[in-house]
């Protein structure tokens, strides 16, 4: 496990409403994060929702960008390579990403992805076949928004969500129309959240 290195930095930038401390906490080394007990206990190392931007930014590594822009302090998503961290009144309410084939995070951590390693296997049989291999309950459930969309939701409290790829030059409607009529297991990974 890396040595984690700190270091006490004061901001120039004026904290959002309600946030008391102009002071934050370079973490100076990459963490690791395992999806592991991500999707099985919803946790992603130290975060969790409810906390605040103060909170994340002095336990936590600073978003990318965040040195050259410390303005993005007011922004409401915050990201670490294609990981999303979604806040609503300075809270953490959502941790997301929609980029799961290219998944990574960024300069600031190192992500061990353990049944999200292989794209090649982000069917929904094969993801359904590793929860169920790793002891990692979920309930299925199909809704329709125009297309077919497939979410597992996990005990953790993560959510696992899937749809039918789309063919090149597809029209929508033959794509809504297929999407309703091909085997969910034909369905890829398309997300994961925690909220």
């Amino acid at each position: 496990m890396p040595v984690l290195e700190f270091q006490l930095l004061k901001t120039h930038v004026p904290w959002p409403r309600g946030v008391t401390s102009n002071f934050c906490m370079k973490i100076n080394s990459a963490i690791v994060i395992d999806f592991e007990k991500f999707l099985k206990e919803g946790k992603f190392d130290c975060l969790k929702l409810g906390q605040s931007k103060e909170w994340v930014l002095g336990n936590f590594p600073n978003p990318d960008g965040f040195d050259k822009y410390p303005n993005m302090i007011h922004d409401d998503i915050w990201r670490y390579g294609v990981i999303e961290l979604h806040f609503n009144k300075n809270e953490l309410f959502l941790i997301f990403s929609d980029y799961v084939d290219e998944l990574n995070g960024g300069d600031s951590l190192i992500l061990e992805k353990h049944i999200l390693s292989n794209t090649k296997e982000f069917r929904l049989s094969d993801i359904m076949s590793k929860l169920n291999n790793n002891h990692i309950d979920f309930q299925k459930n199909t809704t329709y928004f125009g297309e077919a969309m497939v979410k597992l939701e996990l005990k953790s409290q993560v959510c696992l969500s899937f749809r039918l790829e789309e063919l090149e030059a597809e029209e929508y409607e033959k794509y809504i129309k297929r999407s309703k009529v091909v085997s969910q297991n034909e369905f890829r990974l398309s997300s994961f959240s925690l909220m």
